[in-house]
């Protein structure tokens, strides 16, 4: 008796012994083969980024940060800066540290459904998906977000079902996977829904409320900093809500297709090569054929008891929830479709309440889906978004192998050894298909960085990335790395000068200099008009360009550096833009005729470059005219008051209210601004123009009604019609004082830049007299 029961305790624990000693030495091996690589490609776009922010979270900043970055990253960064270590092998290790966590977690987490082996196989396909190894230790937010989404949701499991004590981890974990990735803050609905179904929330309310009092506590300082930064700290979160499937298709990564992530997932977990196609239909066989197993088992073993009128509203619930959820998935807002998955999931489990491990499946079905559905909703489609549902994909891979061991029984003193042996020929093509990419990447690294130097830099982020991508980062990294350092010695003073950079962030970190983002334009007298108005010394480009008055000082490869010549930069009128979107074709609308100043900094767009009032009047005075559209004010009536000094005392101001007319806060339909009375109103395809001087496109909008501000003077205001349509004011004039202010109505200027109509462009540069 007693030997049997040592034999068992081997068994169940020894086992489980070897595979963490396994899993420990494999994820260490890996992170520390990655990292090495990821020394020699260098930083990403993002990364430098994330380095830059932690800069400042270190007190030893630019003055340059992206306020819409999740900060948790950063700011693990900033603790190793601040120790000393500043360099970018910082973000590198404290992205492999939490992999490690994040997939010991993982294998936790299978081991609360399957055995020690199944578990090890899990967590070696995980690894092994090339998504997961492309993005391992470049210090990007995906796989750190997934790591703490994990440990959040294992400990919400042992909660539930152990101690309600673990709620003290649970819920401060998903706080922290929602500050290390905003999108990760969707893990609250499986967390939500196995608590229901555990069914002990009431008696366990004290433990969750302490656990929530903790993740308040650690969003806190984070609140604080926004609400000192920007004035509204609540931003990032409200940004977040508001995600939806927009008409971006301007976007390098751009797609419309909701199911792209489940039609190129071969791409994801498979490694390209000779055996691609062969381990893709290898997982997806497993899945399919353990999904049919499972259900078919599920159905089996349950009792319907259908004559009870309960259990047929349930059924009919379910039916109508699920129908709701095929015919409104993507065509309502990610919150709904999600909201629907946990009201199905938590339909199913009460249907077969009973049935064992039946909630840990549901959550990972709910976990799946609301990542999957907020990724298929978000217009900008990456490989890496696909890492947030990666841990659900492996549980049913696992849960497949685990159904089907189930069905081909090899018993040997009543041990089925097929539970050993599919996961064990898994585990073996998992560690195969690591070691072919990262020799492979290593190979890659080490033959073919030179033939890059002939290679043109692609227009578009590449929406997977591959060997290419990284060999073209690494050598542009090289490059803006020699760039900085020449720069550095060429010019002594350069930290007291303005630079600008298409590469800003990568700039930024190497050269530890203050810059502004530098709009992506698409032409020489674009990017030269930038440079010109904003009186740039120094422009460091990815692009060889021919800029007049910025000749090329230095190149090495693809980075090309021009500095400014004072006698080529001509003088023209200044303006001062006050809004939002303008900036991105304000200047092609007037024709490069005058420098229209913009005050964003950084990527977070709020404070002065959009409220009217966080200007005083000296400084609005500055300029000769002031461009309004899509603005915002702190107090509207001493914005008015701001404006209306303005132009008394000569200035010209140019205002379209066609961006207010929706949104909470700043909406002026059916308002009055400055004395007029503004509507949203529509107009027709082909109005009756006056004067019919103009030639005009067709007023629409992707064949649809155009729709803008329309105006309408009190008695206090006086709007001499310049241009009307149909007798609407296009754009009149009101004198007030030595100045004067130009209403332009239904959104002009965005129709002209829009359909390329240079008339309706000169039109509106003559009447604002430029």
């Amino acid at each position: 008796m007693t030997k049997i029961n040592h034999l068992k305790y081997i068994r169940s624990h020894g086992l489980n012994l070897i595979c963490l000693v396994i899993l420990l030495i494999t994820l260490f091996l890996v992170v520390y083969y990655r990292l090495k690589l990821q020394m020699s490609i260098g930083p990403f776009w993002d990364t430098y980024s994330f380095l830059d922010n932690a800069l400042e979270y270190a007190g030893i900043g630019t003055g340059y940060i992206e306020l819409d970055r999740s900060p948790f990253l950063p700011f693990l960064t900033s603790l190793l800066f601040r120790a000393g270590f500043v360099s970018e092998m910082a973000i590198y290790l404290v992205d492999g540290i939490i992999f490690i966590l994040g997939v010991v977690g993982l294998y936790h987490l299978l081991r609360l459904r399957f055995n020690s082996l199944e578990s090890l196989a899990g967590c070696a396909v995980y690894i092994s998906f090339p998504v997961i190894l492309a993005w391992l230790g470049v210090g990007y937010l995906d796989i750190a977000a997934v790591s703490f989404s994990i440990w959040a949701i294992y400990t919400t499991v042992l909660a539930v079902k152990k101690n309600p004590r673990y709620f003290y981890l649970a819920f401060p974990l998903a706080m922290i996977a929602f500050l290390t990735r905003f999108t990760a803050g969707f893990i609250v609905f499986p967390i939500i829904l196995y608590i229901l179904m555990g069914g002990n929330y009431l008696r366990h309310l004290k433990q969750m409320l302490k656990g929530l009092m903790c993740s308040v506590l650690i969003i806190i300082p984070y609140l604080l900093f926004m609400y000192q930064k920007t004035g509204d700290p609540f931003i990032t979160i409200t940004s977040l809500l508001s995600i939806q499937s927009e008409s971006v298709s301007g976007l390098a990564a751009y797609s419309a297709d909701p199911l792209y992530y489940l039609k190129t997932m071969d791409l994801f977990v498979s490694i390209q090569g000779q055996f691609h196609n062969q381990i893709y239909y290898l997982f997806l066989l497993i899945i399919v054929i353990g999904v049919v197993i499972y259900l078919y088992n599920l159905v089996k073993s349950h009792k319907f008891h259908l004559n009870s009128p309960f259990a047929k509203l349930k059924i009919l619930i379910l039916a109508v929830l699920l129908l709701g959820f095929i015919f409104t998935f993507s065509k309502i807002s990610s919150m709904a479709s999600i909201g629907l998955v946990v009201l199905i999931c938590y339909m199913v489990y009460d249907l077969m309440r009973g049935k064992e491990k039946l909630d840990l499946d549901l959550l990972f079905v709910a976990w799946f889906m609301a990542q999957f559905i907020v990724h298929a909703q978000y217009a900008q489609k990456v490989d890496r978004y696909f890492i947030t549902m990666a841990p659900a994909l492996v549980y049913f891979l696992i849960l497949g192998l685990n159904q089907i061991a189930g069905k081909l029984k090899i018993n040997y003193r009543q041990l089925n050894l097929t539970r050993y042996i599919l996961p064990l020929l898994l585990l073996m093509v998992a560690l195969l298909s690591t070691t072919t990419y990262l020799t492979g990447l290593d190979h890659s690294l080490n033959d073919n960085y030179e033939y890059l130097s002939a290679i043109n830099q692609p227009d578009d982020t590449p929406f997977i990335v591959n060997s290419t991508d990284l060999l073209r980062n690494k050598y542009t990294a090289d490059n803006l790395a020699l760039a900085a350092n020449w720069l550095k010695e060429y010019d002594p003073q350069y930290s007291t000068k303005k630079i600008r950079s298409n590469q800003w962030p990568g700039m930024v970190w190497n050269l530890r200099t203050y810059m502004d983002k530098q709009p992506t334009w698409n032409t020489t007298e674009l990017i030269s008009h930038e440079l010109e108005k904003n009186n740039i010394d120094y422009y460091i480009s990815t692009q060889s360009l021919n800029l007049e008055a910025y000749p090329q000082v230095a190149q090495f490869g693809d980075v090309f550096i021009y500095q400014k010549d004072p006698s080529k930069i001509e003088n023209k009128t200044q303006m001062l833009y006050i809004g939002q979107n303008w900036q991105n074709y304000i200047d092609e609308v007037l024709g490069f005729k005058a420098y229209v100043i913009y005050e964003n900094l950084g990527q977070v767009v709020r404070g002065k470059p959009t409220e009217i009032d966080s200007h005083s009047l000296e400084e609005l005075q500055k300029y000769p005219y002031l461009l309004l559209y899509n603005f915002k004010w702190n107090d509207q009536e001493k914005a008015e008051e701001l404006l209306t000094r303005y132009v008394e005392s000569g200035g010209t101001l140019v205002i379209d209210a066609s961006g207010n007319l929706e949104g909470s806060f700043y909406n002026l339909d059916n308002a009055e601004f400055m004395n007029t009375i503004i509507t949203r109103k529509s107009l027709e395809a082909n109005p009756k123009i006056e004067p019919n001087t103009v030639n005009f496109s067709p007023f629409l909008s992707d064949g649809e009604t155009w729709y803008g501000a329309h105006y309408e003077p009190t008695n206090q205001s006086q709007i001499q019609p310049l241009v009307t349509a149909d007798g609407n004011i296009l754009i009149g004039e009101q004198k007030i004082g030595k100045g004067r202010i130009i209403w332009i109505g239904y959104n002009l200027v965005w129709h002209a830049f829009h359909l390329e109509n240079q008339e309706e462009m000169k039109l509106i540069r003559d009447n604002m007299g430029i």
